[in-house]
């Protein structure tokens, strides 16, 4: 039997001040599986991919990455393993985009060393996959949110992680490339690969996840296939609205515009 990318046993995070806390959460993650995190602003939607990532330790509990606590990978055996795309990141200044995906490598090849023809062709690969061979010898830190954002995407594709983590991939994005995006998360979680991403728009849940976690006030409410989960009466009470379900061409279940809850 295959070992689960990630599993979650009982964890629970307390910030250092506030009275936010996560958790308990126990809970698999899949390969294979594209797995939607849904939920309203500070459910804890962030927290849980931080946790997973390894960019904040859990107070209780314990994370396992194939069968493998956390903390027994080391960093460089994390980054071949993972890759977290997150939600705000700084821009290196007057760092050309090719180099830039060229990056996501580094955990194949060491800090000190050249790329070789392989790691070449894979950044040259996520370049052509994303449309971005015009911005090649651009520096980041003169691209538009957009640009930058896809940028992002072919390093952290360029990574080859088995497991994908991705905090809003559709930020800064109009509708066409946020659909690429989520078109190509598909073809990766199909492909054999764990995606893990928050998703704001509950019908890009519907669309494109397999399974959906609905987060909110730190709890984990529930988990499972999207249009289980994404119901409207459930969503009234995580959001405050009401959502009205028609089917799309397709047959499936799609959520119209809302109306506020008395």
């Amino acid at each position: 039997m295959a070992e689960i990318p990630v599993t979650l046993d009982c964890v629970r995070w307390r910030p250092q001040s506030g009275t936010f806390e996560f958790g308990p959460v126990s809970l698999e993650a899949e390969a294979g599986k594209f797995i939607a995190l849904v939920g309203p602003n500070g459910a804890g939607k962030s927290t849980l991919l931080n946790l997973v990532s390894g960019i904040i330790t859990p107070d209780e509990g314990r994370i396992d990455l194939f069968g493998k606590a956390h903390y027994e990978w080391t960093a460089r055996e994390r980054g071949r393993l993972m890759a977290f795309l997150s939600q705000d990141p700084e821009r290196p200044f007057g760092f050309p985009v090719a180099e830039y995906i060229g990056l996501g490598r580094f955990p194949h090849v060491g800090p000190f060393r050249s790329l070789g023809k392989r790691d070449c062709r894979i950044v040259d690969e996520e370049i052509t996959a994303w449309g971005l061979e015009f911005l090649e010898s651009r520096a980041v830190s003169n691209l538009s949110g957009g640009e930058f954002q896809r940028v992002r995407l072919a390093r952290a594709l360029a990574q080859e992680p088995k497991i994908l983590l991705l905090d809003e991939p559709g930020n800064h994005l109009d509708l066409s490339s946020r659909m690429g995006i989520l078109n190509r998360l598909r073809e990766e979680s199909g492909a054999g690969r764990c995606v893990m991403a928050v998703l704001h728009d509950v019908n890009d849940a519907l669309l494109y996840a397999d399974q959906v976690w609905l987060v909110a006030d730190g709890q984990l409410l529930c988990s499972g296939p999207p249009q289980d989960i994404l119901q409207p009466e459930k969503l009234a009470q995580v959001y405050g609205i009401k959502l009205t379900p028609f089917t799309n061409g397709e047959g499936l279940m799609m959520l119209g515009v809302p109306s506020f809850v008395q």
